[in-house]
């Protein structure tokens, strides 16, 4: 086929998987299926072809999961073990053959409406993790579509070589089929970076750009397509002398890469000898094998919460603690730090109600329902203590304001060793019990918070929209939510300095902690591990090994005299180009 070439255009997305691709678009579009409402077979003929299209469904999800398996791993093989639970879920099968009896309609009317509520339901929850869900659930329901109505899925293992695939969005059971040799990379016109097809995207190193909007209809099939998913944009129809640039930069990226993966099993060590410990973020023990395959030696975050949010009850404490044990035993001696249950602001539970509230950010969450429903908080500590035996655990608790917090959550920690010890049940008498920094209130007495604790972790996202006033998930002022703001990097300086002075070590779990313009100022102001998602830990590496302490102490002294945050960039991207 000939490349066409049309126009120069740039489109802005989300990097979602990085790197950088040229290649020709394939628009993957799904097939118009004429649905008919009414209904000329008996009801028990609809319910036939019902389980007929849900067995196809099946089968073709079983070949997903075995492929996923030999190429990806069980981690990620496992997300198709529970679109097949989902896809035999009885209660969805009797919402539908519900619609059919009362509507007299055909299986495929019954079973597209009863998908799309619940997939809008989903999409309509304020939680990202459940939003990304809905898409996952559409896949299901596309797939059991097409059984029943006897349609043919486009095969996306079967593409012409150096294809970009530019979608409306990749479901996960799209992305595994990808054949690599052929798919350079994808675009998808809405997603997000927590999505599962971005999530796979990265373990397959396949570069994508998410959530361009509407582009499927005014891009052509064979398009030349540059694909920068280091910054989430997509050029069409380059200019030749644009081509060579990427081309250049490709090849810098590509060469870079190897680079890093020789770092894999090296310390951050500064150039003046400083050893700085750099960790990684998990949402489950699944995302372990992402972080060691990256070089990180230890978890510095482990949000429990999803945990909680993947069942339809509380978990048990026996639930709990296999979860914890096994990310434990995984690390191997490396540190695990596991944040307790951080439920509300945008995080809910299907099964437990929580106030509606004007301001959720600042209402019943975290740390405070954990306190008010201590049977929580007691399972969870049991189960921690339990897995502790099993490696280096640390425990957090997130959304600390008071001391007395503190010292609540303490006095129930202590009741959970004493209720454990009686019943001889082993744990690690030297566990540690800290917490998650994120409210100015701990910012400005961090001294005397560090008193009462084992250690700290900041966590910048609530800090920054805390200190800021700025809601982070309001649009209308996302441009003022900035962590490089010099009121956010005075609070994040006490908190390190309250930390040393109170005798504890700090480190650092929110997003700033991967910003690789941000090292510089945080390894100047004394943090003492960095922790982010498993892809950032090479490159945050790579800069602490190029720093020296004094030059990025006075770099913190120029940054902190500074009035606003493009004045701190500006500084900061000179000190950077300089090593």
């Amino acid at each position: 086929m000939e490349w066409v070439m049309k126009q120069n255009n740039l489109i802005k997305g989300i990097p979602a998987s990085p790197g950088i691709a040229i290649g020709k678009a394939f628009l993957y579009k799904e097939n118009k299926l004429e649905i008919d409402e009414k209904s000329n077979l008996s009801k028990e003929e609809e319910i036939e072809r019902l389980v007929k299209g849900r067995e196809i469904a099946k089968k073709q999800l079983e070949e997903i999961k075995e492929n996923t398996l030999k190429k990806l791993g069980k981690d990620k093989a496992d997300i198709f073990e529970g679109h097949i639970t989902l896809l035999e879920d009885e209660e969805l099968f009797s919402e539908i053959d519900s619609k059919i009896s009362q509507k007299k309609c055909t299986a495929e009317f019954a079973l597209n409406e009863a998908i799309d509520e619940y997939a809008t339901m989903l999409a309509n929850l304020e939680d990202t993790y459940f939003k990304e869900r809905a898409g996952d659930l559409r896949d299901i329901g596309k797939r059991w579509l097409y059984g029943v109505m006897n349609e043919q899925i486009v095969d996306l293992s079967k593409l012409e070589p150096e294809t970009i695939i530019v979608a409306k969005e990749l479901n996960p059971s799209d992305t595994a089929q990808i054949n690599l040799d052929n798919v350079l990379a994808f675009v998808t016109e809405i997603g997000g970076k927590t999505a599962h097809s971005s999530i796979m995207a990265r373990s397959l190193e396949l570069p994508a750009v998410v959530g361009v909007g509407a582009v499927l209809d005014e891009l052509e099939d064979n398009q030349i397509l540059i694909v920068d998913a280091l910054k989430g944009e997509v050029i069409v129809s380059p200019d030749v002398e644009t081509l060579q640039i990427y081309k250049e930069k490709r090849e810098k990226f590509l060469k870079e890469k190897e680079e890093l993966k020789a770092l894999k099993d090296k310390e951050a060590i500064s150039k003046d000898g400083i050893k700085v410990d750099v960790w990684g973020n998990i949402g489950s023990p699944n995302d372990v094998k992402g972080i060691i395959s990256n070089g990180g030696f230890g978890v510095g975050l482990y949000r429990t919460e999803f945990l909680f949010m993947e069942k339809d009850s509380f978990p048990t404490e026996d639930e709990q603690f296999e979860a914890y044990k096994i990310v434990a035993e995984e690390l191997k001696g490396y540190p695990v730090t596991i944040r307790t249950m951080d439920i509300g602001g945008d995080k809910s539970l299907p099964y437990m109600e929580l106030p509606k509230e004007e301001n959720p950010f600042l209402g019943w969450r975290a740390i405070r329902v954990c306190l008010d429903r201590e049977e929580i908080l007691r399972t969870q500590f049991k189960a921690l203590l339990r897995a502790s035996k099993y490696g280096k655990i640390k425990i957090m608790l997130p959304m600390i304001m008071d001391i007395v917090e503190v010292r609540k959550a303490k006095a129930i920690f202590e009741e959970c060793k004493k209720e454990l010890q009686e019943k001889g049940i082993e744990f690690d008498k030297n566990i540690m019990l800290g917490i998650m920094v994120e409210t100015p209130a701990v910012a400005f007495r961090a001294k005397y918070f560090a008193k009462e604790c084992d250690f700290f972790s900041i966590g910048t996202n609530d800090l920054t929209q805390y200190t800021l006033a700025v809601d982070r998930g309001n649009e209308k002022i996302a441009n003022l939510y900035d962590t490089y703001n010099p009121s956010v990097l005075q609070a994040i300086k006490m908190l390190i300095d309250g930390a040393h002075d109170g005798g504890i070590k700090i480190s650092m779990c929110g997003e700033f902690a991967g910003d690789e313009n941000a090292i510089a100022i945080l390894f100047g102001m004394g943090l003492d591990a960095f922790s982010m998602s498993g892809i950032s830990i090479p490159r945050v590496k790579r800069i602490i090994m190029k720093l020296e302490k004094k030059e990025c102490q006075n770099l913190v002294e120029r940054v902190l005299s500074l009035s606003t945050a493009s004045e701190i960039k500006e500084e900061i991207k000179k000190f950077m180009e300089k090593i």
